[in-house]
């Protein structure tokens, strides 16, 4: 595991670490494929060490046990959009400091870094948009997003399980 002492340098620390996956016969993929949604597994955060890849999914993980080296408090978000014949997710990690909300991004290269909010609302809406813009979902209809804090999953799950464990966390509407 990582070895940090403050939040930023679990950012730091993730640096090198490239967009992937790895599949359920441990390969290593750097790009999205068509056999992403069969053979995804969520791997633990020194797979991810070690392989340096993760996608979001994996990346929060990490963070997650980042953030309980140092004791602190954090929870994760799962963000998903039902479009008709496609569905458009994102996890990421949110932190309270100081009575300020913090986004921690490690997986949206263009958002990258450490986003201080002064409310949870103020955050996720801003995500929101930048989800919908990150995704061009230009007609994107509120009422099919969904935002769900969930807890620690197991790893090595399928994408599908990884789906069902968040979607039975807390519905958070904004």
């Amino acid at each position: 595991m990582f070895q940090v002492s403050n939040v930023k340098d679990i950012l730091n620390q993730m640096n090198g670490i490239e967009y992937g996956y790895s599949d359920t016969e441990k390969n290593i993929h750097k790009e999205i494929d068509k056999n992403f949604k069969k053979n995804y597994i969520l791997s633990n955060p020194e797979e991810v060490i070690n392989n340096k890849v993760g996608i979001c999914y994996d990346l929060v993980e990490l963070a997650r046990a980042c953030f309980k080296t140092l004791g602190k408090k954090c929870n994760s978000y799962f963000m998903v959009y039902y479009e008709s014949k496609k569905i458009h997710t994102h996890t990421f990690i949110v932190y309270e400091e100081n009575e300020k909300f913090y986004w921690f991004e490690y997986a949206w290269d263009i958002y990258k870094g450490i986003h201080e909010y002064v409310s949870l609302y103020d955050l996720l809406t801003d995500i929101r948009n930048k989800f919908k813009e990150f995704n061009k979902l230009n007609y994107m209809d509120f009422d099919y997003l969904c935002i769900y804090k969930y807890k620690k999953p197991k790893y090595h799950i399928s994408l599908k399980e990884f789906y069902k464990h968040c979607e039975n966390g807390e519905n958070i509407i904004i």
